[in-house]
C-alpha cells in the first residue's frame, strides 16, 4: 500500500517515452489525482511522523536496505529470485503457516505455466499500454516482497493481486489463438476446433479448483497447526463461557496474556460487556478483586503446582485430540490462601500502586546448576500509578525483576517476567507470581542476599518505594536465599 501509487507516475512515464499523445491527454488528471489523494493522507503521514512507533513492519526492510547502502546486493538477490519462484516453484511458497501451507507456490503446475507465459508475453508485448500497465501494476505490487523474501507474501502481495490472476489468463487465452492458428488448417471437424478451447479452459479451472480447494480446506484448514495459530481454543473458550460464565470477573490463562493478542480477540468476538482478567497460570495467578473467581484454563498453560492446591476442577472440554491445544478446564480459584497472605503487613509499597506482602522461596534446599522459585504475593492499590501509559497498546506495561546478590551486591542471577500483566489490572486484585531463578553451576554454597523491584519495560524507569517519610529506594529487600553444595 506505501508503494502501490508508484504505478500512476511511472506509467505516465513510459507514455510520455512510448505513446506521447496518450500522455498528453492523461497527465493532467492523473496528476490531479495523486495530488487529492496526497491530500487526502498528508494526516496519516503526520501522524506516522509524529508516532514512529505506528510503523510496525518498517524493521524487516531495515536489514535488507542497509545491506544495499553497504553495496551489498546478495540480500537483494536471494530475495528477490525467492519471492518470484514462490509463484511457481514448490519449496519457495510462502514459509508463513497462518496464511499458507509452508512453501507451497501461489499457482499450482498448470496455472503456473500460464503465469509464466503471460509474463513472457507482456514482456514481448511491452510497447503496447496495456501490457506495459501490466507489467507496472505487478512489479510494484510485489515490491515489498521482492525486498524481504516470499514469507507472509500472502498479504504483501495483495496489491499485485489482480495482475496476479491477470497474467494466466493472458498467457491462456495466447496459447488458445496459437492453437486456433495451428488447428485451423488441419482436417479436424469444426465443431472439434470450437470445443478444444473451453474444454482446455474447462480442464484447467477443475483443475485449479480441486488442487486448491484439497489444499486449502482439507490439508492446511485442518491442519493442527494452523488451528493452534488461529487460537481455536480460545475461541471454544469463548462460545463456552458465553453460555457457562459468571457475571463476575473470570480469569483466562493464556500463552500471551498481554493486551495486543488474545485479550484483543477475545474482544472482538465476544465484546467487554463479561470482566475477564489474563494470565499465565504456569507462573503467576491473579484473584479479581481479592475474590474467589471462575477460572479457564487450557492445556497449553498447566497451572504450577502450588496453583493447583487451589484450583477445583469442575468440567473439561476437550477439542480434536490432534490438537496442539486440545482442551482447556473449568476451574473454580478459591482466593482463601491469597487472601490470608495480603492480610499481612506490607513489605513495601511501590508509589502506593502495588504493595508487596508475602515473599517465599518455594525451595529450601537448592543447589548449584538447579533452578531456585521465588513466590511473591502482591496486591493492586492503585492501578493508574503503575506506571505510564505506553504505545502500542496504550496500557501500563511494567516488569517485576526478582535479583540474587553476591557479596559486592552485583546480580549474578535473576528473573525479570510478569506473568499477569498489569494493563489488566485493577484496584483489589490480588496476585501472585512465582520468580524461577535458575543458580549457575559456578556459585559457591552460602546466604546470598536478594532483591525484588519493579520497572517500566518501555523505559526501564524503575518504580519508587515508598515509606511514611518519602522514597527509600527503587527496590526491596527479600529473605535471601541458602545455596548449599
Amino acid at each position: 500500500a506505501r508503494v502501490a501509487w508508484l504505478i500512476f507516475p511511472l506509467f505516465l512515464i513510459y507514455l510520455a517515452w512510448q505513446q506521447r499523445k496518450a500522455f498528453q491527454k492523461s497527465w493532467l488528471p492523473v496528476l490531479v489525482g495523486l495530488l487529492l489523494a496526497g491530500a487526502l493522507v498528508t494526516p496519516m503521514f503526520v501522524y506516522l511522523a509524529q508516532n514512529p512507533y505506528a510503523l510496525t513492519r518498517l524493521g524487516m526492510l531495515d536489514g535488507v536496505l542497509q545491506e544495499i547502502g553497504s553495496g551489498n546486493l546478495a540480500p537483494l538477490w536471494q530475495n528477490g529470485r525467492s519471492a518470484l519462484l514462490a509463484f511457481v516453484w514448490p519449496g519457495f511458497g510462502d514459509q508463513f503457516l497462518a496464511y499458507n501451507i509452508p512453501g507451497r507456490p501461489v499457482f499450482d503446475v498448470i496455472s503456473a505455466f500460464f503465469f509464466v507465459l503471460g509474463l513472457l508475453v507482456c514482456l514481448w508485448r511491452w510497447q503496447r499500454p496495456s501490457y506495459a500497465f501490466i507489467l507496472l501494476w505487478f512489479g510494484v505490487g510485489i515490491l515489498p516482497s521482492l525486498i524481504t523474501g516470499p514469507t507472509a507474501n500472502t498479504t504483501r502481495n495483495l496489491a499485485a493481486l489482480a495482475p496476479t490472476f491477470i497474467l494466466p489468463a493472458i498467457g491462456f487465452t495466447t496459447a488458445v489463438h496459437w492453437l486456433k492458428n495451428k488447428t485451423s488448417a488441419s482436417s479436424a471437424p469444426s465443431a472439434v476446433k470450437k470445443a478444444l478451447p473451453p474444454a482446455i479452459a474447462t480442464i484447467w479451472l477443475l483443475f485449479a479448483g480441486w488442487q486448491a480447494t484439497t489444499d486449502y480446506f482439507i490439508i492446511w484448514a485442518q491442519s493442527p497447526d494452523v488451528r493452534s495459530a488461529y487460537q481455536r481454543n480460545l475461541v471454544e473458550t469463548l462460545a463456552y463461557l458465553a453460555d457457562n460464565g459468571s457475571a463476575e470477573p473470570t480469569i483466562l490463562s493464556t500463552v500471551y496474556p498481554g493486551p495486543a493478542h488474545d485479550p484483543s480477540i477475545s474482544l472482538l468476538l465476544s465484546g467487554d460487556e463479561a470482566p475477564k482478567r489474563w494470565v499465565d497460570v504456569r507462573l503467576a495467578i491473579i484473584a479479581p478483586f481479592g475474590q474467589s473467581s471462575q477460572m479457564i484454563i487450557p492445556a497449553s498453560t498447566p497451572p504450577h503446582p502450588l496453583f493447583a492446591q487451589w484450583l477445583q476442577p469442575r468440567q473439561t472440554i476437550s477439542l480434536r485430540p490432534n490438537d496442539l491445544d486440545p482442551s482447556f478446564t473449568d476451574y473454580w480459584l478459591d482466593a482463601s490462601q491469597l487472601q490470608a497472605w495480603a492480610d499481612k503487613t506490607a513489605v513495601a509499597n511501590f508509589n502506593n500502586a502495588i504493595t508487596l506482602h508475602h515473599v517465599e522461596w518455594l525451595q529450601t534446599n537448592v543447589a548449584p546448576g538447579e533452578t531456585a522459585e521465588l513466590l511473591l504475593i502482591w496486591r493492586v492499590n492503585n492501578p493508574e500509578r503503575v506506571g505510564p501509559i505506553v504505545p502500542p497498546a496504550f496500557t501500563t506495561d511494567v516488569v517485576i525483576f526478582s535479583q540474587l546478590l553476591n557479596e559486592a551486591g552485583t546480580p549474578f542471577a535473576q528473573r525479570d517476567s510478569l506473568e499477569a500483566p498489569s494493563w489488566d489490572w485493577q484496584a483489589g486484585d490480588l496476585i501472585a507470581q512465582i520468580h524461577p531463578i535458575p543458580i549457575p553451576t559456578e556459585t559457591a554454597a552460602g546466604s546470598y542476599s536478594a532483591i525484588v523491584g519493579i520497572y517500566d519495560r518501555l523505559s526501564g524507569a524503575r518504580l519508587p518505594v515508598l515509606a511514611t517519610d518519602g522514597v527509600i529506594g527503587d527496590f526491596t529487600a527479600v529473605p535471601p536465599l541458602t545455596i548449599n553444595d
